[in-house]
């Protein structure tokens, strides 16, 4: 039986290789979910537990190739597969380019030829081609690419919308074929291979060899468990250390922070590569503050995702050129609208246009955080602490008055270096500074520069786009057939009023792609869909008019009333839609 560790740089083709798995009885197939380095990561420990084959796809199978020594098959990209995703984007209004090696942009060329698509392709002939290519795309007016993980990955970085072309069940049967030709190849060399792994597994201390690229090529099972190698080779201090091993071709010692812990990290060169034992010395005691703080109330970031915003309409084609120019300096921003409308989204937006290092992204949530933390932080001086990064005040309309005018102590009361502040709430804040129930000195300081994010109904031109992105983010994540939408599904959409706004609308077309069966979503699925929002809504509303102070049998002849009135005081459309019979409902009236 040959043992198959599957990778997937995708949720879609995870779920499909699962399927495919209750099909192949020669093959047992493991299938992890992991991208690029964190797939090398899950591949590394397979290689050391005793996979004879690992599958993988795209730059996530050239890299686990370059890290491990047992055969790595990659699944490759069919014209069925360029044909499903071109089929996809052409629904796409912006100027889309494919971008990828020659093995993806070749057969896709052809196929937009034959199709008469208008979409550009682009051939890179190494990983470090794509940033550069995407920023000279970007300059060009481009705003969608095409492409593998890699691609798709660096585009959403630039700010352009990332379609990956996913992998189809033809491409996976042809792995798994060759895998077949492969193991009977590699077979005795893996098990020499796992006999010389299952020695150095037994050893306690954590092992790692480097190759001359500045690569960790391997790594024990105690290595693993304590370091995530990526980290490894981003610290200055190991790099030095590795440099100075590899000039002198003699043993050095040095002992590193990493991971809360000091280590003791002894170098060995060995012919191309450099051997690294990891010895842990005393925890770094320096780094315990704050341990007490609620992290569901606080979150720290030293990055965050970029999600392009949509700029069909002129209202946010209007927001994006204020970003940009609250971008340029470092005052206080207050970001106001309708919720789920985009307002986090737009405050790591200016986080990212002002980031220049690894300068953190502070969450407070406002909503939740207590007296009690807001005032722990302050006595321990965190946010003089952290001023370097941007903080954050999520629903900062959600905090009570005595809150309020603590915070305004601190921004009052700020030193020399002076802390980048964002700040979300509702529309209604400016009502609430007039009415008295917010803080008019907080207001004043904290809203110098202000952004509004008007609601979706108010920019419909942005629903089409929006609806295309959902779906093309979609598919990776689900791996089923669905590759467009009807026009009059779109319509229907696009004259509904969104009272969610943004977030809502990404909902419902989540539950559309999961539910539809055919390639495109259709109008009366919509129509079903949006419809039963309606009587949630309906439903939200008359709960909100009832006065739950009262006894449960109070609060119950409420709910009845409320339900009768609804149904014009028929008993019969009353007692079915609270789910009792005639007879219990007359008896409840009495």
């Amino acid at each position: 039986m040959i043992k198959a560790l599957v990778i997937v740089p995708y949720e879609g083709l995870y779920e499909m290789m699962k399927e495919v798995a209750q099909e192949v009885e020669d093959i047992q197939l493991q299938v992890e979910l992991g991208n690029l380095y964190e797939g090398v990561a899950i591949a590394k420990e397979a290689e050391n537990i005793g996979y004879h084959v690992i599958i993988s796809r795209g730059g996530t199978a050239s890299m686990i190739q370059e890290a491990v020594s047992i055969p790595v098959i990659d699944i490759q990209v069919s014209g069925y597969d360029v044909l499903r995703i071109l089929t996809l984007v052409k629904g796409f209004s912006r100027k889309a380019a494919i971008v990828g090696f020659s093995n993806i942009t070749q057969g896709a060329a052809t196929i937009c030829k034959l199709l008469d698509f208008d979409i550009n392709t682009f051939t890179i002939t190494r990983e470090i081609e794509v940033k550069e290519k995407l920023t000279n795309l970007k300059k060009l007016g481009y705003e969608v690419v095409i492409g593998d993980v890699v691609t798709v990955q660096a585009a959403k970085q630039l700010g352009l919308t990332g379609v990956l072309i996913t992998s189809g069940k033809e491409a996976i049967i042809e792995a798994l074929e060759e895998t077949r030709r492969t193991y009977r190849m590699f077979s005795r060399l893996q098990q020499d291979v796992s006999l010389f792994q299952s020695i150095l597994d037994c050893n306690q201390q954590a092992i790692g060899i480097i190759n001359r690229e500045n690569k960790i090529v391997y790594g024990n099972e105690s290595f693993n468990k304590e370091f995530h190698w990526m980290k490894l080779e981003n610290s200055t201090n190991i790099k030095e250390l590795i440099q100075e091993t590899a000039i002198t071709r003699e043993k050095q010692t040095k002992t590193v922070h990493i991971n809360d812990s000091f280590w003791k990290i002894t170098t060995c060169p060995q012919e191309d590569n450099i051997v690294l034992l990891f010895e842990k010395t005393l925890p770094n005691k320096a780094i315990v503050q704050g341990e007490d703080v609620n992290l569901n109330a606080i979150e720290f970031h030293t990055s965050v995702p970029y999600i392009p915003i949509s700029r069909k309409s002129e209202q946010i084609q209007k927001v994006l050129k204020v970003i940009n120019q609250y971008s340029k300096n470092e005052e206080p921003v207050w970001i106001s609208g309708e919720k789920g409308n985009g307002k986090e989204l737009t405050a790591h937006s200016i986080y990212l246009k002002r980031k220049t290092m690894n300068e953190p992204f502070i969450i407070l949530h406002c909503d939740i955080i207590s007296a009690e933390q807001l005032k722990d932080l302050m006595n321990e001086d965190f946010f003089q602490k952290y001023a370097n990064g941007v903080i954050f005040l999520k629903n900062i309309d959600k905090l009570n008055s005595f809150m309020q005018k603590e915070l305004y102590q601190i921004l009052k009361n700020e030193k020399d270096k002076k802390l980048q502040w964002i700040v979300s709430s509702e529309d209604t804040i400016e009502e609430k500074v007039r009415n008295g129930t917010f803080y008019p000195e907080l207001y004043n300081t904290l809203a110098q520069l202000k952004i509004y994010i008007p609601p979706l109904r108010e920019r419909r031109k942005d629903i089409e786009d929006l609806v295309h992105v959902f779906i093309s983010e979609l598919h990776p994540k689900y791996g089923n057939g669905v590759v467009g939408i009807r026009l009059d599904a779109l319509e229907v959409i696009t004259n509904y009023d969104w009272p969610g706004n943004v977030e809502q609308l990404k909902q419902v077309i989540e539950q559309l792609f999961l539910q539809t069966h055919s390639y495109y979503i259709e109008k009366d699925e919509v129509e079903t869909v949006l419809k039963r929002l309606e009587q949630q809504e309906k439903t939200r509303d008359a709960l909100a008019q009832i006065d739950i102070s009262g006894t449960l049998e109070e609060i119950e002849q409420q709910v009845i009333n409320k339900v009768l009135e609804e149904e014009g005081l028929n008993q019969s459309k009353a007692a079915k839609r609270l789910g009792i019979n005639r007879s219990t409902l007359w008896r409840k009236l009495k």
